[in-house]
């Protein structure tokens, strides 16, 4: 087994690449920059390299001849350019299952997707199953996710290549460290809109998604869609007991968000709003069921080990 990993520097691909080296799997690893002190794994290679960049992509997948492609890249609200990052991430995307189709020693390609391809709705089931319609509205990440997902199980490819779309929740660990995210806001910011209080929300640990994704590399007879979150999710007003709630109108919140997006300050897309009101909770069953896999971690111990590691008591009042 060879595994190349695409955006392999950012919060998902590098916990997934250690795990991987650590574990003597030789990892090829494709991003703009690379991880400091991982040149000393001999299991772990790195190339820079843009998914958009075919050639140069073409090479690297000649020489090193990967036998699973984790396809993790994305801009993830770094640009602010609708049309750019529809280029980058959904033709990148292209450029990355054309060339897994050609190269013969690609056995399976699995696709980071998100469970935002749900779409935050009021009439959204308590659990989402992977049959469940796909409604990401104008949420631009969502979207891309939709179109990447429908072109990766649309397109014909050889029969020996197996497709695994993963749409994975809010991941959170040890090294998680992105600031003007949800997960900052609830850390950090003392008070949040009324209307968030009861929402429900779902993390899944690293721990888990790593073993979750070496499953499935093990695995060749997987292909399809799979939820990957765990078996619970956490209300809000639980994981922070001593927030404070303030009344706000949602139009208001909705205004400051569209002004402090474009500025970089929040990396909430206005048309993000809605999941602080409806969740999104997705059932992990069929993946469950799959591995007979026990999570290590609930939604809310997830949430507690980045609390912890914060250095965030829990209770406390801000």
């Amino acid at each position: 087994m060879k595994v190349l990993i695409t955006g392999s520097s950012g919060s998902i691909g590098s916990v997934v690449a250690s795990y991987l080296a650590e574990k003597n799997i030789p990892v090829v690893a494709l991003d703009l920059r690379d991880l400091p002190g991982t040149s000393n794994n001999g299991y772990y290679k790195f190339h820079n390299c843009s998914i958009t960049e075919k050639e140069k992509l073409e090479k690297i997948f000649s020489e090193e001849r990967p036998t699973h492609v984790i396809h993790l890249a994305s801009t993830f609200h770094k640009i602010r350019d609708r049309k750019l990052e529809y280029q980058i991430d959904v033709g990148g995307s292209e450029k990355i299952l054309d060339i897994c189709n050609r190269t013969s020693s690609v056995k399976q390609l699995i696709f980071s997707s998100s469970a935002t391809i749900y779409g935050a709705h009021r009439d959204n089931p308590e659990w989402i199953r992977e049959t469940d319609p796909v409604r990401p509205g104008k949420y631009v990440y969502g979207l891309n996710k939709k179109h990447i997902e429908e072109m990766f199980m649309n397109s014909q490819v050889r029969e020996d290549l197996n497709r695994v779309l993963c749409r994975i929740c809010t991941v959170i660990g040890p090294t998680y460290n992105k600031p003007a995210t949800i997960v900052s806001m609830l850390l950090k910011v003392g008070w949040l809109p009324s209307f968030t209080k009861n929402n429900r929300v779902q993390f899944i640990h690293t721990d888990d998604l790593t073993e979750l994704i070496h499953l499935i590399l093990k695995d060749d007879e997987i292909a399809g869609i799979y939820n990957l979150a765990p078996d619970s999710y956490s209300p809000i007003k639980d994981l922070m007991p001593g927030k404070k709630y303030i009344w706000i109108p949602l139009g208001l919140v909705r205004f400051f968000i569209s002004i402090l997006w474009p500025l970089r300050l929040l990396n909430l897309e206005p048309a993000g709003v809605n999941a602080s009101i409806y969740p999104i909770v997705i059932d992990p069953e069929k993946i469950i069921s799959r591995y007979n896999y026990k999570f290590r971690y609930s939604s809310d111990q997830a949430f507690g080990d980045v609390k912890i590691r914060n250095m965030i008591p829990a209770g406390a009042r801000f």
